[in-house]
C-alpha cells in the first residue's frame, strides 16, 4: 500500500510540474530546497507530500503574504511597527535561496522568540514589544547580509 501511495504521489508531482511548466532541473532544485533530497524515488511519503503541497500552493497562487493582513488592521500605534516588521520580512524573504516574496509570519515570530524572547503572536504584541522585534529583525538582516 505504501509503495502505491508513493508511486501516486510521484505521478501527481510530475503532473503538477508539467501543468506549472516546471522543468526537470528546476523541479530537482525545488525538491532539494524543500526536503534536502533531489530524487523523488529516494523520498519518504511525508516528504513527497511536502513537495506536492508546495506545488499545489504555487498552482493555487496561495501567497504567504495573506497571513500578514493583520498588519493593516492594527491600531495606528502598533501598525507603524508592524509595517516595519512586514518590510523586514520582505527583505528576509529576498535573502532566501531561492528568494521568496515575503518570509512567513511563523519564521519572523521564531526569529523574534530567539532574539527577544517574545513568544506571543505578532498581532497581540504591544507597541514596545513590536519595537524590540523591529530592532531584532534589523540586526538579523544586517548579520545575514541584507
Amino acid at each position: 500500500m505504501h509503495v502505491i501511495q508513493k508511486s501516486n504521489r510521484i505521478k501527481a508531482i510530475n503532473a503538477a510540474c508539467g501543468k506549472l511548466g516546471i522543468e526537470r532541473e528546476e523541479r530537482h532544485k525545488l525538491q532539494l530546497s524543500i526536503t534536502g533530497i533531489d530524487s523523488l524515488t529516494k523520498m519518504s511519503l511525508p516528504q513527497l507530500n511536502d513537495v506536492l503541497s508546495h506545488l499545489n500552493r504555487i498552482a493555487k497562487g496561495d501567497q504567504t503574504g495573506d497571513e500578514w493582513r493583520f498588519v493593516f488592521k492594527l491600531t495606528p500605534g502598533r501598525q507603524t511597527y508592524a509595517k516595519k516588521i512586514y518590510r523586514l520580512a520582505q527583505k528576509i524573504g529576498a535573502m532566501q535561496n531561492p528568494p521568496v516574496a515575503i518570509m512567513t509570519k511563523a519564521y519572523v515570530e521564531g526569529v523574534a522568540a530567539q532574539m527577544r524572547g517574545c513568544d506571543q503572536p505578532l498581532e497581540f504584541c504591544e507597541p514596545d514589544q513590536l519595537h524590540k522585534i523591529v530592532q531584532a529583525l534589523e540586526v538579523y538582516v544586517k548579520r545575514h547580509g541584507g
